[in-house]
């Protein structure tokens, strides 16, 4: 009977059993065919994991530890079946800025534990929801701007378009019962309700396949941070801001429909008494959303719900109602103020994120911008959100008004989509300076370096020279190529400790574009300005510039769009192209949708029970466990372990490799990963071993961890004489090929490898 299993807890990017077992046909003994623990179905005789490639430095196999001989035996995690198995994942792309709002909820700094840092930590955490309802509101917005305004107002109001498309034609028909403009504008409002509805159907169907699962065997809870009661079940919460976010959508919806009314009709008494109806319900919304929280649920939600819908109906009725449309020829009315105001809300609420992370305190300097990061993610979930808007708008506009031997018929989108346009064209200038920045930077690191590298690997010209005898012995290109390329990753290794830094760059002037954009246009409310006609008002350089940023802008603008479409549908076709897209939700999924509930699901809801369940099963049946996490599975393997009761985290150890615990996850979010909670986490544990390379650009040191000279990558300079290649640069991978690893596998296992069977004190999953 084994004593020890090593259980391997794969990383970023999805890895199937075969993969991570080395086996064409591993079983699977717990779980099911989305996420599954997998075994040998026959154990390759002697050392487990195998022998490493030949070459590569590894010690023999009769030098190895005795107990990695027959006792140890490997058992693989596979949780890739979540994020990038499926091809239906490929949509998610459409709802990144979400999940970057998700996340950015969880950068709070740690800040102090009185009474000022309570209110901070509150405070954050309201404006981190409220930010996330107002995407929801954008989308709903852009929605609305297609179905309302660009089909419904303008293209089905116009013979030469409405007719050219033949879904379009009984809106369009003079005769038709639909074609009067309060019908068309009540008709076409199903856009974006067909939209709401379709991410609640995907925001409940993950709910229930993600979480919904529960813990059913003993943890341990602490005060705080991820060992917190509660916090991978988050059922009901996520359940309670859906609800508010279809209540929001729904109340958007209605109030695109109320203030087209009421413009037109300008002294309406019933339109004012409805508008400010619509407006009480909206402020309802936002103060629920504000006062949720994960342990207190808002009474009235099923009110407010029903308020919400009351109210659509409403607008409904009152659109319906005869009104002195204008003519063709305009946009809809009162539509681009409603953006305009929309986008002033939500810079406010960034503001708000600004001094809501002042009054948690400043972080320490190893918290990524001092704790500030929490603002910037927000912007540039918000910049995404309405670059996606910009993007569809724009499209839309040109595919219904370019009909074949017409001009364009429609009017262009709000100014709030020119304003879109430039930020767009700032930010390609802004990326390519970045871009030329860093490759200098590197390029002269490279330059500075590589012979240091030469000396380093004691691969320096040595043979003798006397003067006059001839020219000294220089380095082979291959081998200089060689140098170079180990400096070269080293040196883009040392840019993501800067990552915070760049992100601010690329998003502050956005923001400050936003707002000026804003003020400008509040200023001039009846005929907001472009940014090209604002311009004129200043003498040159000014005007040419902000027309090439608007016009570089408007190319991708339109381009996003369509290469948005274009890698879903690639990445739905091609499952390595999803693996890519995949990445993506692997790193901005592990937190529970605490924000946002439409965002794709927290993958840690369905981990983290199951790897705790299945842990404890095997320390009940008296075996030893090793915890091998790589990169994102490292993260896992500390949560998994943070909830781990005492007396089965007493058989347990640990060993990561490529590890963001400390670089990534410690400074983008400290409350959670900071030195302390790895602290708490390593006195639990009898050992925790962390293996790290200097070309590494994810995994770094972990300080509460006894500290370890990084890993010498190459292992060699020079290929040896079985070998032509020079031997390649690992980085980010294939830590388990270095002897280091088995080494300390070794030692982990004789760590954990002795005593008896642990008493069952509640109910497991069944045993393999």
């Amino acid at each position: 009977m084994p004593k020890v299993v090593e259980l391997l807890v794969h990383g970023v990017g999805g890895a199937t059993p075969i993969e991570q077992l080395d086996d064409p046909s591993p079983a699977r003994v717990s779980g099911d065919q989305t996420v599954g623990f997998y075994r040998h179905k026959s154990p390759p005789p002697g050392l487990i994991p195998p022998d490493v490639l030949p070459g590569t430095g590894a010690d023999a196999p009769g030098e190895r530890s005795a107990a990695v001989r027959s006792e140890l035996v490997q058992e693989a995690y596979c949780w890739s079946g979540l994020t990038s198995a499926s091809a239906s994942r490929a949509a998610w792309l459409i709802l990144l800025p979400f999940t970057l709002v998700n996340a950015a909820a969880w950068m709070r700094p740690t800040g102090p534990p009185g009474r000022a840092g309570r209110i901070g930590r509150a405070t954050n955490d309201a404006v981190a929801r409220l930010l996330a309802l107002s995407l929801t509101g954008t989308f709903l917005l852009a929605a609305g701007g297609v179905g309302i305004d660009l089909i419904g107002w303008q293209c089905a109001a116009r013979p030469q378009c409405g007719s050219h498309w033949s879904v379009l034609a009984f809106l369009a028909a003079p005769d038709s019962w639909a074609h009067p403009a309060g019908r068309r504008l009540a008709l076409t409002a199903l856009v974006p309700l067909v939209l709401l509805g379709l991410l609640w159907f995907l925001a409940r169907r993950s709910w229930v396949a993600y979480e919904s699962v529960r813990f059913r065997v003993d943890v341990a809870e602490g005060d705080g941070g991820l060992s917190e009661p509660g916090f991978w079940e988050g059922e009901f919460q996520v359940g309670r801001l859906r609800t508010l976010h279809v209540s929001l959508g729904v109340v958007t919806v209605a109030l695109m429909l109320t203030v087209p009314a009421l413009t037109v009709d300008g002294d309406s008494t019933w339109g004012r008494v409805l508008l400010g109806v619509v407006l009480a319900v909206l402020l309802w919304v936002v103060a629920a959303t504000a006062a949720q929280s994960g342990t207190r649920a808002v009474p009235g939600l099923a009110l407010l719900r029903l308020a919400a819908f009351a109210v659509l109906v409403a607008a409904v009725v009152y659109v319906l109602a005869p009104h002195d449309w204008p003519g063709p020829g305009h946009r809809l009315p009162g539509y681009g103020s409603l953006l305009m105001l929309w986008v002033a809300g939500q810079i406010v609420l960034l503001l708000a994120s600004v001094v809501a992370v002042a009054l948690i305190g400043r972080g320490s300097s190893g918290q990524m911008l001092r704790g500030f990061i929490t603002p910037v993610f927000a912007a540039l979930a918000l910049f995404l959100g309405i670059a996606y808007s910009a993007a569809v708008l724009t499209r839309v506009s040109d595919w219904l008004g370019h009909v074949e031997g017409t001009a364009v018929l429609l009017a262009r989108p709000p100014a709030v989509v020119s304003w879109a346009a430039v930020a767009f064209g700032l930010e390609i200038v802004l990326v390519v300076l970045l871009v030329l920045y860093l490759v200098v930077r590197v390029s002269w690191r490279v330059r500075r370096g590589w012979r240091a590298v030469l000396t380093e690997y004691d691969a320096v010209p040595t043979a003798p020279h006397t003067p006059g005898s001839g020219p000294v012995p220089e380095v082979s290109s291959r081998a200089r190529g060689q140098a170079k390329k180990i400096v070269r990753m080293r040196a883009i290794a040392t840019l993501t400790e800067s990552a915070g830094r760049y992100l601010a760059v690329l998003v502050s002037p956005l923001v400050l574009l936003a707002s000026y954009g804003v003020v400008t246009t509040l200023t001039d409310w009846v005929t907001p300005p472009t940014p090209r006609t604002y311009a004129t008002q200043y003498v040159n350089p000014v005007p040419g510039i902000v027309t090439l940023l608007y016009n570089a802008g408007s190319w991708v603008v339109g381009l996003t769009a369509v290469g948005l479409v274009t890698l879903v549908w690639q990445a739905y076709r091609n499952e390595a192209l999803r693996k890519v897209v995949g990445v993506l939700w692997d790193l901005g999924t592990f937190w529970p949708r605490a924000a946002h509930p439409l965002a794709p699901p927290c993958y840690g809801e369905r981990c983290v029970p199951e790897l705790v369940a299945r842990i404890t099963q095997l320390t009940e049946q008296g075996h030893g466990v090793v915890v091998s996490g790589h990169s994102q599975g490292s993260v896992l393997a500390a949560a998994t372990l943070l909830k781990l009761p005492a007396e089965r985290a007493s058989r347990v150890a640990l060993l990561t490799h490529g590890s963001p615990l400390q670089r990534l996850y410690g400074r983008f979010f400290p409350a959670y990963f900071d030195a302390g909670q790895l602290g708490v986490l390593a006195a639990r544990l009898p050992r925790w071993r962390n293996l790290w390379r200097l070309t590494d650009p994810i995994g770094g040191p972990i300080d509460p961890v006894e500290r370890h000279e990084p890993l010498r990558d190459p292992v060699r300079f020079f290929p040896t004489v079985h070998e032509v290649a020079y031997p390649p640069v690992r980085w980010h991978l294939d830590y388990p090929l270095d002897s280091a690893y088995g080494d300390e596998l070794a030692a982990a296992a004789d760590a954990v490898g002795s005593g008896e069977p642990l008493r069952r004190t509640s109910p497991g999953p069944n045993s393999d």
